[in-house]
């Protein structure tokens, strides 16, 4: 029996020692600090990565509402009747009603300019931004022309009174007054269309301007930027 016993020990003996040392040597391992500080570490970078998932998702349904939220306010915002944008920078106009784009084309807007008077005042020519109403519309308007008018040509104002104030040509066959004396109206200068030529009012070529002054009520919204 004692024979059998030292026979089996001897045939498994060598491979007992390498399975101990396979189970102790990993056993220590893992108890070491330093172990142990890396699995800690890859755990808090696969949380942080968990976190940041969920909170990205969090501000991507955020985002989504807020989004929802501001069209909703934009929707009530926009007027139900149409409406002109002028663009300043680009010299191009668009007309819209609540859904759709009624015309696009070019414009002239302000040579951002400033005319200085004999005694000193200075006159900008600049287009006002922001948001307008359509305060009065004509056909075949007639311009009164200011004391700029002739102090850029070099030229003494005349009595208010004086039939060179009245020009029956320059503004073109309509005219949409927004106040402050700045309109919308047409031009003898159609070449010029899509560049900054104007002393503030907004030129329009004649087959924009009659589609503009037909679709746009008084009252209409008129946005410059």
């Amino acid at each position: 029996m004692e024979t059998e016993d030292k026979s089996w020990f001897k045939k498994y003996s060598p491979w007992i020692i390498p399975v101990l040392l396979c189970i102790w040597i990993p056993t220590i391992i893992l108890y070491t600090p330093a172990y142990q500080n890396t699995v800690f570490g890859i755990k808090s970078w696969f949380t942080s990565i968990q976190l940041n998932a969920k909170n990205i998702d969090k501000q991507i349904q955020s985002s989504k509402s807020n989004i929802a939220l501001l069209q909703d306010k934009l929707s009530d915002l926009m007027p139900e009747k149409p409406y002109i944008l002028v663009n300043t920078t680009e010299n191009r106009f668009v007309l819209r009603n609540s859904k759709d784009t009624l015309r696009t084309g070019m414009c002239s807007t302000g040579k951002d300019e400033i005319l200085i008077y004999p005694d000193g005042t200075r006159k900008p020519f600049k287009t006002p931004k922001g948001m307008f109403s359509v305060l009065l519309k004509r056909k075949d308007p007639v311009w009164v022309k200011p004391d700029w008018a002739f102090i850029e040509e070099g030229m003494k104002p005349p009595s208010a009174r004086s039939a060179e104030r009245y020009d029956e040509a320059t503004l073109g066959a309509y005219a949409l007054t927004i106040g402050d004396g700045y309109m919308l109206h047409g031009t003898l200068y159609q070449r010029f269309l899509g560049l900054p030529v104007t002393h503030g009012c907004v030129r329009l070529g004649d087959a924009d301007l009659e589609v503009i002054f037909n679709s746009l009520d008084k009252g209409a919204k008129v946005f410059i930027y």
